[in-house]
């Protein structure tokens, strides 16, 4: 499978330094191991170690790089801060390694989501092929009573005035952030991670944690202590 994989795809990881809500969030270990490298675990499981690289501004995140033999890609600091967007690092990404090699597809993954194993990494990769997409996007299914603020609350996704039971709610797709693949190529005519003819791949939702806050990696913590 990886000889396969490594013909068609390359891993790409954004790991920018600095983050405002967790301090140096990429680099946090849990059980020892920086939540970046829970990522360059599962992503070297999928392809070979020369098909994995790492967009960073971050000197130590560099040396992990290293450490583990793959390739990193260094990212202008005006691509690096607040209001930089993961897109604009992956176009920045996949221009550079157009003047070295070919890019076909990129599977994106992003650092806070180290519940994300190699099996849905592959599982994803299957999907994509098989129903033949231009992009696919990872996200687990669950039933919610859902409300909006706007001028007054109004329920979302029910109707609070004929309340129904759980099981009869439909299941939303919630968009969890640990996998994205797309066509190279035409990644950069949309700049988007998300174009063409898409769909997404179901995770389970305890694998979905993307690590936002203190809160997010406190259960992490727990779950992959356990």
């Amino acid at each position: 499978m990886k000889k396969q994989l490594d013909k068609k795809f390359i891993c790409l990881i954004l790991a920018r330094k600095g983050s405002k809500r967790i301090k140096n969030k990429n680099l946090v270990k849990i059980n020892r191991k920086s939540l970046i490298e829970y990522t360059i675990d599962a992503a070297a499981k999928v392809v070979s170690k020369k098909n994995i690289f790492v967009s960073t501004n971050d000197l130590k995140i560099i040396n992990i790089a290293k450490k583990y033999k793959i390739n990193f890609i260094k990212r202008p600091q005006s691509l690096c801060k607040d209001n930089s967007s993961s897109e604009d690092g992956i176009i920045h990404a996949i221009k550079s390694l157009k003047k070295i090699r070919k890019i076909e597809n990129v599977i994106f993954l992003q650092a806070t989501s180290p519940l994300r194993d190699s099996k849905d990494i592959i599982n994803c990769v299957q999907k994509y092929y098989k129903k033949k997409l231009d992009s696919i996007f990872s996200a687990f299914l669950a039933k919610r009573f859902i409300w909006i603020k706007k001028k007054k609350l109004s329920s979302l996704t029910f109707d609070y005035k004929r309340r129904q039971r759980s099981q009869n709610l439909k299941k939303l797709i919630i968009e969890n952030g640990a996998i994205f693949i797309f066509n190279a190529k035409k990644f950069l005519k949309f700049k988007n991670r998300i174009f063409g003819k898409f769909d997404f791949y179901e995770m389970e939702e305890n694998k979905s944690f993307d690590i936002d806050n203190e809160q997010d990696l406190k259960i992490v913590k727990k779950l992959l202590k356990k």
